[in-house]
């Protein structure tokens, strides 16, 4: 499991929030055939998405205006538990949860099957 909080832009506290289980891949952008539709002048169409890779989960940036992480750019990397980050250098800011007992729970099933 993975939820996605919006970030209050002037306080800590979360304004909206998604929780998707067993989706391989989560879209956000501004568009509204993304899985988490967010606007805002420095949101992407289609800014990024979340990839699950069975292990761990991904984070890919699509947008002109970057994705951010403790105020660098990135392009692709491992999500972790508690993660936040913008879209764009001064955007919309997002938390992160995942649900780790869900992905243990995964990860014994997958090995198993194997």
């Amino acid at each position: 499991m993975i939820k996605l909080s919006l970030i209050h832009p002037t306080q800590a506290a979360p304004i909206q929030s998604w929780t998707f289980d067993n989706e391989p891949v989560v879209r956000i952008g501004r568009s509204k055939d993304n899985d988490v539709v967010i606007h805002g002048s420095l949101v992407s169409r289609h800014h990024l998405e979340l990839w699950n890779r069975q292990t761990h989960w991904e984070i890919i940036n699509f947008g002109t205006n970057g994705t951010f992480v403790n105020g660098k750019p990135v392009r692709q990397m491992p999500v972790w538990d508690g993660m936040t980050f913008r879209l764009g250098s001064t955007g919309p800011k997002l938390h992160l949860h995942l649900n780790s007992s869900s992905l243990q729970r995964e990860e014994g099933r997958v090995n198993s099957e194997q």
